[in-house]
This record gives structure tokens, C-alpha cells and sequence, in this order.
């Protein structure tokens, strides 16, 4: 086994080992959902090199980076809170998928009321309703990072691409 990079996950806490066995990539997380921001961060490298055997001391620097990163990020994580912002009743039927466009100003929802709808963000309106499907809509997706065309997939066997 050869350990190939280090991938970190701010949320939940963990650390990602991308590594090499008999020729194929793998990947192995070690979740570090008890680190918080008063961590301490060494201690924490000694246990995962004791306990990790794809963790070595000459890895030693990378993790404390890694690490004091992710504790940082912890930190901050207190402005970040998330709240109820709005709700907007969208279709008939449930929702089988929803997509942000990238800036985030719309979103599109797909149903088992077989349409697509583009939706305002900041506003709730809906902005257009896509019909033509034949059955649920259970994929949709912007073309991102542009936003000026949607697809949509469905139980119907068809995708669809609006523009």
C-alpha cells in the first residue's frame, strides 16, 4: 500500500487517504468527528499515526496543516449557520430533485407531476414551468457555470435539454 494524497472534509470533520494497492486507487476516511476547536492538534497526529498504518511521521507536516486548517474552518463555522429562509410550495406532487444554478440566484425542481420548474431564489416566483415529459421528472441540472440551459431526465426514458 502507498499513500498517494490527502483530501480534508470540513464537514463532518474527517480526513480522506486516496492510496495505491496492487495497482488500484482506493480511498479510506478517518472521521474525526470528535475534533473540535479546541482541539489539540499534535496530540491528535500522535493518535492517528498509531492507530492509521497508511500514516507515518514523514506525513507529520502535512497533517498538522491539514489539521489546524480544519480546525480553523471550526472556528469560523459559528457565522456560518444556516436558517429557514423561505418556503415556497412548488408542485402538486413531491419533489424528486432540486439544482442551484452556480451564482445561486435560481434554482429548478423536478416532480412527480411530471414538469421541471425554474424558480427565482431570492424571490420564491417561479419563472418558468417546463412540461413535456411523459412521466416523473427525477434528474435536473443546470449547465454550469453558464445557467442558460437545463436538462432534465425522466422515468419516460427521455432527456430532455431546454433552452
Amino acid at each position: 500500500m502507498r499513500l498517494t494524497r490527502f483530501l480534508l472534509r470540513y464537514y463532518p470533520p474527517g480526513i480522506l487517504l486516496e492510496y495505491e494497492r496492487r495497482g488500484e486507487v482506493r480511498t479510506k476516511t478517518i472521521e474525526l468527528l470528535d475534533l473540535d476547536e479546541e482541539a489539540d492538534v499534535r496530540e491528535t497526529i500522535d493518535e492517528l499515526i498509531q492507530t492509521e498504518p497508511l500514516l507515518t511521521e514523514r506525513q507529520r507536516s502535512q497533517l498538522e496543516t491539514l489539521l489546524r486548517r480544519l480546525t480553523e474552518k471550526l472556528k469560523a463555522g459559528e457565522r456560518n449557520r444556516y436558517y429557514h429562509y423561505k418556503k415556497i410550495t412548488t408542485h402538486a406532487l413531491p419533489l424528486t430533485n432540486l439544482a442551484l444554478n452556480k451564482s445561486g440566484s435560481r434554482f429548478i425542481t423536478g416532480s412527480y407531476d411530471r414538469t421541471c420548474k425554474i424558480w427565482d431564489t431570492a424571490t420564491g416566483e417561479m419563472v418558468h414551468s417546463l412540461e413535456g415529459h411523459s412521466s416523473v421528472v427525477y434528474a435536473v441540472s443546470f449547465n454550469n457555470p453558464f445557467g442558460d440551459k437545463v436538462a432534465t431526465g425522466s422515468f419516460d426514458k427521455t432527456c430532455k435539454l431546454w433552452d
